[in-house]
């Protein structure tokens, strides 16, 4: 079996000193080497959820290269033949996807060690996901969350997550007697008859307590100074609105609508959030209908063609983002020779070994756990931002990880003087909210 680096030997530590934990580690430092190694017999069985792509590809292979000495099933099929294998399993670690993580439930009792893979997708207590491993981490002994992106949106990421862990004993019992305690809103929006606050911010010195609450129970690291990666680099392709596109994403921007005289339709937007959107679809080349889900109206190639000149400068594979359908559905037109990741069940395989010029992806569905750093291909390109940090951040940790032999360069198609540069400064915000806390996290602690 492969080494552990030190960094990941005290990770593997660390969750063996603790039944209720958190690994904080950067992307690309092996949290699940790290927990694998960590299992013992008495952390056995062990029940993982993970994203769906993670669940099926990732950890069976990673099993197979860290604990070749543990067995391991994955949940998957049609419902009886899932049923069939959580009845019927004897493997030391069982895998599912979090899609359908409720189906364990039944089984909990079996199991000593639940490990959820990518915890930030549980920051939501309402969510059905939530409730599922709160359910379970009152049966099983043992819980070990693993993120490399624990606060994506900001600190209020951060309750979920750390309360299935402690119950709330730590930020509170509630969401919101954490907001109460650590944050306070900067406006109210008026909903059902009374004055709700929304757009919360930390008060003054919340935190650095909130920080030191959770230096105990999370284990934070980051890619600096434990491994050498090579250079990252980020370049922002100006990409200037089209004429065709100017006059609709003013009136859109001015009155929240846009007559697209030439298509005969009108676009509206019913609030600032819709707003936003709409003029990222703009900036994107085309609009959605009001009325009819999926139905689109294009306007513009302008950052299509951008993306049709880095595919010709660019020697080697090519990793492309999209954020909206749309955009993947005529960047497919254009380019026939491209690769949907959603269409591609051997994608880790055929791209590490150059099979895949020009590869198509959604950072929500792609930007957890696959591995494409051992092939040639190291640029890729946003055709437009995401709005959630993780997806950015999970997204481009897909090439610049380690195992990476070449420089990385993350070329973003941006529109001057749009919303473009409204989603670019929203990123950068959240992210230093998320690195102050991985930071602190990584000191040490008197």
């Amino acid at each position: 079996m492969p080494e552990l680096h030190d960094y990941q030997i005290v990770a593997r530590d660390y969750l063996r000193s603790n039944r209720r934990a958190a690994l904080f580690l950067d992307m690309g430092l092996g949290k699940t080497a790290a927990t694998l190694r960590a299992l013992e017999p008495r952390h056995l069985p062990a029940l993982v959820t993970a994203p769906k792509r993670v669940a099926l590809e990732v950890w069976p292979a990673e099993v197979k290269k860290w604990r070749p000495d543990l067995t391991i099933d994955v949940v998957q099929g049609s419902p009886s033949q899932r049923a069939a294998i959580l009845a019927n399993s004897t493997a030391d670690i069982l895998v599912m996807g979090r899609d359908l993580f409720h189906e364990t439930i039944p089984y909990a009792k079996r199991y000593q060690t639940l490990i959820i893979d990518e915890m930030s997708g549980y920051k939501s207590k309402g969510s059905q996901r939530w409730k599922t491993a709160n359910r379970l981490q009152k049966i099983i002994p043992h819980l070990w969350g693993l993120t490399g992106t624990p606060s994506p949106n900001g600190l209020l990421d951060l309750w979920g997550q750390i309360a299935l862990l402690d119950g709330g004993a730590r930020l509170g019992r509630s969401m919101g007697a954490y907001k109460e305690r650590y944050f306070f809103s900067r406006k109210t929006v008026f909903a059902n008859g009374r004055q709700i606050p929304v757009d919360f911010t930390t008060k003054p010195g919340a935190d650095v307590r909130i920080h030191r609450i959770l230096a105990d129970i999370a284990l934070s690291m980051q890619t600096e100074g434990r491994i050498k990666l090579p250079e990252f680099t980020v370049n922002r392709v100006n990409v200037p609105l089209p004429p065709a596109a100017v006059k609709p994403y003013r009136d859109m921007d001015r009155d929240f609508v846009a007559n697209l005289d030439l298509l005969g339709t009108t676009h509206s937007a019913a609030n600032a959030a819709v707003l936003t959107s709409k003029l990222s679809q703009i900036t994107a080349g085309f609009l959605y209908s009001d009325d009819q889900d999926g139905l689109y109206s294009w306007i513009h190639d302008a950052k299509v063609d951008a993306l049709g000149e880095i595919i010709e400068a660019t020697d080697g594979p090519l990793l492309v983002f999209y954020r909206y359908q749309a955009e993947l559905q005529r960047i497919k037109t254009k380019y026939p020779h491209a690769t949907d990741v959603k269409n591609e069940k051997n994608v880790q395989e055929r791209w590490n070994k150059d099979e895949l010029p020009l590869l198509l992806a959604h950072p929500a569905s792609a930007g957890h756990g696959l591995n494409l750093q051992s092939g040639s291909g190291h640029t890729m390109v946003w055709t437009t931002l995401p709005v959630n940090l993780e997806e950015w951040d999970q997204a481009n940790k897909r090439l610049h990880r380690q195992g990476q032999k070449n420089p990385v360069v993350s070329h973003v198609l941006h529109s001057p003087g749009t919303v473009d540069v409204v989603d670019w400064a929203r990123l950068v915000d959240k992210k230093s909210v998320q690195d102050a806390l991985m930071d602190y996290l990584e000191a040490p602690h008197l």
